[in-house]
Formats: structure tokens, C-alpha cells, sequence
């Protein structure tokens, strides 16, 4: 494990990311909202989770520890969703363009959200999170876009190693 081997992944994410977006600009304004019962609710409220779990840690791996997480209800539509994911992913970029290997085992701490309490861990496994969480919620929100009837695609890290190779 290397800072190559995140950067890489952080590029993975973010155009998988872009690739399932297309899904979701595809889908009429009643499919994007529509209430689900599954995992978070709507696609647009599964999209913003999924934005705001990567705002989230970007701000604990830069030092800073928020106190709130995205609402759903603070975006008013997929461009404004959009333009907050951008400025996201640029900051998760700077990011790990800058990171050295040495920096992987760099202690974050920060409160969680969820239970309130302290915790501490190295920053490569707050970077693993951020993947294994992206992935996690992309084949979310492809779920519910296949549910409303949407057009769905694959989101194997394979097909981006196709796309982009690494040699």
C-alpha cells in the first residue's frame, strides 16, 4: 500500500462516480425524487448521502472536524448537487495529489457523527473507507435507479482499469 495505490483509487471513484451520474441525469424529475424504502429513501437523497459521506472526510483528513452532514434537502436539483460534488472531488484530489506514502499511517482523529465519540485511526484506512463507502452507495443508487425504471451500468473497478491503465 502506497499513496500511488489511493491516488488511484481516488480516480477510480470519482469517474465511476461521473459514469453513474449519467444514469441519474438520465432519469425524469419524478424518478429522481421518488420516495424508496430501501437503504436511505430517494435517489436524490441517496446521492446527496453519498456526496456528503466524501465531504465529510475530507474535512476530518484535512484536520477539521464538521458537526453536520449534507441535507438532501439543501440541494434543490441535480445541478446544484453537481456543482458541490465538483468542488468536492477537487478538494479529494488536492488532496491526494500531495500525499506521500509516509502520511498513510498518520493518525485522524475525529468525532463521529453517528455515535458522538472519539475516534482515532490511520489515515489509510480513513481513505480505504471513503472507497469501500463510494462503492457501496453507487450500486445503491444504482438499485433504486434500475427500481424507477432507470438505465443502470456495471461499476467494476475492471472496466475503469480498462478505460484508464495503469502501466
Amino acid at each position: 500500500m502506497n499513496a500511488a495505490y489511493f491516488r488511484r483509487m481516488i480516480d477510480y471513484t470519482f469517474w465511476e462516480h461521473r459514469q453513474v451520474r449519467e444514469c441519474v441525469l438520465a432519469l425524469s424529475e419524478e424518478q429522481y425524487r421518488r420516495p424508496c424504502a430501501y437503504s436511505i429513501g430517494s435517489v436524490h437523497e441517496q446521492v446527496v448521502h453519498t456526496m456528503g459521506a466524501e465531504w465529510l472526510w475530507l474535512q476530518r483528513v484535512r484536520g477539521e472536524t464538521p458537526d453536520l452532514f449534507l441535507k438532501a434537502e439543501d440541494f434543490a436539483d441535480r445541478n446544484a448537487v453537481r456543482a458541490r460534488w465538483d468542488e468536492i472531488e477537487a478538494g479529494w484530489r488536492e488532496f491526494v495529489d500531495a500525499l506521500r506514502d509516509d502520511q498513510l499511517e498518520q493518525p485522524i482523529s475525529y468525532i463521529s457523527i453517528t455515535d458522538k465519540a472519539r475516534h482515532e485511526q490511520p489515515l489509510w484506512e480513513c481513505l480505504a473507507q471513503i472507497v469501500n463507502h463510494a462503492t457501496d452507495h453507487r450500486a445503491q443508487i444504482l438499485a433504486l435507479i434500475h427500481q424507477v425504471g432507470g438505465r443502470t451500468m456495471a461499476q467494476d473497478f475492471i472496466f475503469y482499469t480498462w478505460q484508464k491503465p495503469n502501466l
